[in-house]
């Protein structure tokens, strides 16, 4: 019975690397076709395949976890394009053509996915086990997914592009503020549940909070001019790297509460 299980763990982790890779190629093919005006209709197609083998995905992470696969890094990294799905489909919807974009951001997503631990046993710890678990991290997820949007849209507008670029960018994170908000509240109702207080000051709350606060801020910033706006999304952005990334790999993160994050 162990030989089995193990011969269907390497299986199952066989068939999650296979779907990482293929789809991370898809997403590639796709943003590179979508960047030639030519391409467009083969670049859309080529980022819908890419998007049903994430779905396989998905399934795959979730078989191996027997829980909702989004409990550790790589787990939420291969979540990501499909979080990107109906982002796609609001900005086509808009006029905007953001499809280079989202496949490119897929593409790093689960290339990032890929140089993570397969961490093929992981199982959901007690703190995961709860009502809030799904929608807390897919709100985040999904508003860091729409950040890295804007802040692409931010960092290309320049010279006649400014002003458009400039308005996909604030469209995508008015878009992202309410799972950003929704995250950061649902975080701290689960943490009363799970720890008895709302608020521990652990390092991964703060970043949360510090990135909270500067998309408040520059939602609500007086005057701002298009170097004022460009400047707070970049560094808004900036925020969501040391939250999502920087504080889950420094060593100060070994003593946070969300250790089982990485």
């Amino acid at each position: 019975m162990g030989f089995q299980g193990q011969e269907i763990d390497t299986s199952m982790s066989t068939i999650i690397i296979i779907l990482t890779i293929l789809s991370a190629l898809l997403f590639a093919a796709a943003g590179a076709l979508l960047l030639v005006r030519r391409g467009a209709v083969g670049g859309e197609r080529v980022l819908g395949v890419g998007l049903v083998c994430c779905v396989l995905l998905l399934a795959a992470n979730a078989w191996a976890a027997q829980a909702p696969p989004l409990g550790n890094m790589r787990h939420v990294l291969c979540a990501l394009p499909l979080l990107l799905a109906p982002v796609w489909v609001y900005l086509r919807c808009s006029g905007v053509q953001a499809g280079a974009g989202i496949a490119g951001v897929a593409a790093v997503a689960l290339i990032g996915a890929l140089c993570m631990p397969l961490q093929a046993g992981w199982r959901q710890a007690p703190a995961l086990q709860s009502a809030w678990f799904v929608p807390h991290v897919t709100s985040y997820v999904a508003a860091y997914a729409m950040l890295t949007l804007s802040a692409l849209y931010a960092a290309g507008a320049w010279g006649e592009r400014q002003i458009p670029r400039l308005e996909a960018a604030h469209s995508l994170a008015r878009l992202a503020f309410p799972f950003l908000t929704f995250g950061l509240c649902s975080g701290a109702l689960w943490a009363d549940a799970a720890w008895g207080r709302y608020w521990a000051w652990d390092i991964k709350e703060v970043w949360s909070l510090i990135t909270w606060l500067i998309y408040l801020i520059y939602f609500h910033a007086p005057g701002s001019n298009a170097a004022k706006q460009r400047a707070l999304l970049l560094l808004g952005f900036a925020a969501v790297l040391v939250t999502f990334l920087i504080v889950n790999m420094a060593p100060l993160a070994t003593n946070s509460l969300h250790t089982y994050a990485r």
